[in-house]
C-alpha cells in the first residue's frame, strides 16, 4: 500500500512539474522589419538600410549574403545599429517571393534577442529605380 501511494504521488508530482514547465512565457513582441537593399557589392552580397516597427523600433544598416540553390535562396542577414547587431538566417522561394526567417545570434543590446517569422521579397521591376530589392519580415522577437 505504501509503495502504491508513493508511486501515485510520484506520478502526480511529475505530471505537475511537466505541466508547469510547459507554460509559455508570453514576452514575445510583434515586429515588422523592412530592409531596402541599395547596393550590390558582389553577385550574392547586398548592402542597405532597415527600419523596424512594432514593439522593437530601431533602424540601421544591413548586409546580406545570399546563397542561391535552384529556385531557393538561403541568406544570412546582419542588421546593425549603434547599440549592437543581430544576424538572421532566411530560407526563401524565388518562385513565390516568400520565405521564413529566424535570429541566430546578436551582439550588444541584442545579444539575447531571439525571433522568427515570415517574409516577402520584392525585386526589380517591382521596386523603385536604383533599389536592388525590398524585404518585409513579420514575426515575433523576445529576449531583448
Amino acid at each position: 500500500m505504501k509503495m502504491q501511494l508513493k508511486f501515485i504521488l510520484l506520478l502526480f508530482g511529475v505530471s505537475f512539474i511537466s505541466l508547469m514547465g510547459c507554460k509559455k512565457q508570453n514576452n514575445e513582441k510583434a515586429i515588422t522589419i523592412v530592409t531596402t537593399w541599395t547596393t550590390l557589392v558582389k553577385p550574392v552580397v547586398l548592402t542597405g538600410t532597415f527600419t523596424t516597427t512594432g514593439e522593437l523600433s530601431i533602424s540601421g544598416t544591413g548586409i546580406m549574403d545570399a546563397q542561391l540553390a535552384g529556385d531557393s535562396a538561403h541568406c544570412t542577414e546582419t542588421l546593425t545599429t549603434k547599440d549592437g547587431s543581430f544576424t538572421m538566417h532566411q530560407d526563401c522561394s524565388n518562385m513565390n517571393m516568400t520565405g521564413a526567417w529566424y535570429i541566430t545570434n546578436g551582439t550588444g543590446r541584442y545579444a539575447h534577442l531571439q525571433g522568427k517569422g515570415t517574409l516577402t521579397m520584392k525585386m526589380p521591376p517591382n521596386v523603385p529605380d536604383g533599389i536592388q530589392g525590398i524585404d518585409t519580415l513579420t514575426g515575433e522577437v523576445w529576449g531583448d
